[in-house]
């Protein structure tokens, strides 16, 4: 398996290919998910591919923002820096982002970020059909299920193995973005979840994932890359956990004081394999305390004696036969598939001392400093001559610039024009459509387009089977053959329509019949993710991290809509809030309430999951006239804990198109925008 590590400076990449990872992952100076990292400029994105390269590792360029329209320059200009570069590969979660780079660097490989949340077979066959060579798992995934999505595909398959755990799943979570205007999915992510809560606990805060002792079951699995989490940790901790699984992996079981070492350079209240063994629950959480800084002061000298001493496991190994005889020089260099001779100026006669064998392998073996170890070094010295010690050094370094041209990573083809998308439909009056978190209030009101019932509650939904207008949406994470079975019970009902939550999702609705719709959660936010999304989805739901002026100037190839009232689903957790601090029997109604008093409702999801609604509800039926005037089909309301009366006077405001706000309400994102 390959050992994937972070690198968000140089020195950061150092330390990771010196304590053997086989690749690193980075980001550019802007569209990564880590943008409080340095990051790396062109100029510095090629001398690092040339510096990994020449040492076996490969180098892969996070590209994995929600993507806006404006941006796609800044796209371009990073494509091109990356192509110059011959990176190895590029980690996307946009679409879009995908479809620029196929175009525009059609050799450039693939890899699906964590953010698409992938979790099924189903997810990876979809990435796969759009070209996608790797994909990234959600982390919440058990060996088991990790298991059975490797052996349904050809792809190559990365897990996290080490580092910090959100408590949402990876693309899903907009609680900082929402209140705070730092998008997660933006790169600027300011760990709401990391604060204390209602009487100073800590419910969102997971320990930091430790696979160690679980590589040989990955293995087993079909697991191809072992990733680390931490581009905005030191080159100390970069060091000591790639040095940790190089070794595991290489047979050397890991000890007690192996993890608590790791758990010095950095932890929160040590670590947790929850998700792999398929257990969740309150010890799955922690908080980051301070450590005693001598053992930390312990683990980072140790790491860094090791990099002093140039412990490199992914040195190239080179093989020199140097012939010496009285008119010629020629040295023979080897390295993998590399052989070259080398000319040297032929030797003197000896005057005084003659050059020997031994002298000749002495100056030749010189390697240090360099990514290169001997594998093997002969001579064969005609006696009475003379060579001197500079002549040797300067044919062992022309034979390593050899070697150095002939493994130094080749720029991809770079094509510098933008894909063209299809034209945008002709916008018209936006329609109004409810969405129901419990079917039993949905109402078939005249005036909503058509409605969305919850899934999760199949015998709620029966009574409106036979209503055309209405369809179901399914959880945002839901294993596949617990979707099929659901999808298909909803089927056999009548029901005809599906809201896609998740790329998961599409080749098993698809499959049942159901015609397609698009979530936010799909994070759409540029013409190019549109177009892609047009061949798959009858519309799309645009996303909410979107402001109303950006919305306008989106050209639209298929009809998109907008979230226009309701509380914001701001969270989906595999890890129960609700059984983890309350009594499960009461968990309806159940409030995680923050540090400013805010109240944000937990809802119960499929299979004990939880979906964290936000605080204060959208409205925006007083600013009908703003949103109408972006371009969109339609605009959508989202009922979760309304009474029924409170229903049915927020559609006949947005019906109207006026109306008063409540006291307590957001404009959400629509006109202060994220970061």
């Amino acid at each position: 398996m390959e050992i994937l590590a972070p690198a968000g400076d140089f020195e950061a990449a150092r330390s990771a290919v010196h304590n053997g990872a086989d690749a690193i992952y980075v980001g550019g100076q802007s569209l990564n998910a880590r943008r409080a990292a340095k990051g790396f400029s062109g100029a510095e994105l090629k001398e690092l591919v040339e510096f990994c390269r020449l040492r076996r590792v490969k180098v892969y360029v996070t590209v994995n923002t929600l993507t806006r329209e404006d941006e796609l320059p800044q796209l371009m200009q990073l494509a091109k820096e990356i192509a110059e570069a011959g990176a190895d590969g590029a980690i996307v979660s946009d679409l879009g982002v995908a479809r620029v780079l196929q175009a525009v660097c059609p050799t450039l490989p693939l890899h699906a970020s964590t953010q698409m949340n992938i979790h099924t077979p189903a997810g990876v066959r979809f990435l796969e059909k759009l070209g996608f060579r790797r994909a990234v798992l959600a982390r919440e995934l058990s060996l088991q299920e990790i298991a059975e999505i490797c052996s349904s595909t050809s792809m190559e398959i990365e897990v996290f193995a080490h580092g910090a755990l959100c408590m949402c799943y990876s693309g899903n979570c907009y609680l900082s973005a929402v209140i705070g205007q730092k998008s997660g999915n933006r790169g600027l992510c300011a760990q709401p979840c990391r604060l204390p809560y209602e009487k100073g606990q800590y419910p969102l805060s997971l320990k930091d994932l430790c696979a160690l002792e679980y590589l040989e079951e990955l293995r087993k699995a079909g697991v191809a890359s072992l990733k680390i989490e931490g581009r905005l940790k030191s080159p100390e901790y970069v060091g000591s956990v790639t040095q940790a699984y190089r070794k595991a992996l290489e047979g050397t079981a890991p000890t007690q004081e192996d993890l608590t070492r790791l758990a010095h350079i950095f932890s929160r209240d040590g670590f947790t394999q929850g998700y792999l063994t398929g257990k969740t629950g309150p010890e799955m959480f922690g908080t980051k305390t301070k450590t005693a800084y001598a053992d930390y002061k312990e683990a980072v000298k140790e790491v860094a004696k090791t990099l002093e001493e140039g412990y490199e496991p992914k040195k190239r190994l080179v093989s020199f036969r140097l012939l010496l005889r009285e008119e010629s020089c020629r040295l023979t260099v080897t390295c993998e598939d590399f052989k070259a001779d080398i000319l040297g100026e032929p030797p003197q006669p000896a005057l005084k001392k003659e050059v020997t064998e031994e002298d000749a392998i002495r100056s030749l073996s010189k390697l240090g400093g360099t990514p290169f170890a001997l594998k093997e070094c002969t001579a064969l010295v005609r006696h009475d001559l003379f060579y001197p010690a500079s002549a040797f050094n300067a044919l062992r370094r022309e034979a390593l610039a050899a070697v150095e041209e002939h493994f130094c990573p080749r720029p991809h083809d770079f094509y510098e024009l933008m894909p063209e998308t299809l034209p945008a439909i002709e916008a018209q009056k936006p329609a109004l459509e409810g969405w129901f978190w419990e079917p039993s209030k949905a109402v078939a009101d005249p005036r909503l387009r058509r409605f969305w019932l919850n899934a999760k509650d199949p015998e709620g939904c029966r009574p409106f089977a036979e209503n055309k207008k209405a369809g179901v949406f399914f959880p945002a994470v839901i294993r596949e053959t617990e979707l099929i079975k659901l999808g298909k019970k909803l089927y056999e009902m009548g029901f005809r329509m599906a809201l896609v939550r998740n790329p998961s999702h599409f080749e098993s609705l698809k499959s049942i019949g159901f015609s397609l719709h698009g979530d936010f959660s799909l994070n759409a936010a540029n013409s190019q993710a549109l177009t892609v999304w047009a061949a798959e989805l009858e519309d799309i739901t645009l996303s909410f991290e979107l402001t109303l002026s950006q919305i306008r100037k989106l050209k639209k190839p298929l009809p998109a809509g907008i979230i226009v009232y309701g509380r914001l689903p701001l969270m989906s957790t595999e890890n129960c809030m609700i059984r983890n601090y309350t009594d499960c029997k009461k968990g309806k109604g159940a409030l995680l309430t923050d540090r400013t008093g805010r109240s944000f409702p937990v809802a119960c999801d499929h299979g004990c999951k939880n979906v964290l609604f936000n605080a204060t509800p959208l409205y925006l039926a007083d600013r009908s006239r703003e949103w109408q005037d972006t371009g969109i089909s339609f605009g959508r309301l989202l009922f979760t804990d309304e009474t029924p009366a409170q229903i049915a006077r927020i559609i006949d405001e947005y019906a109207m198109g006026r109306g008063l706000p409540p006291a307590d309400h957001t404009r959400g994102l629509y006109y202060r925008g994220v970061l």
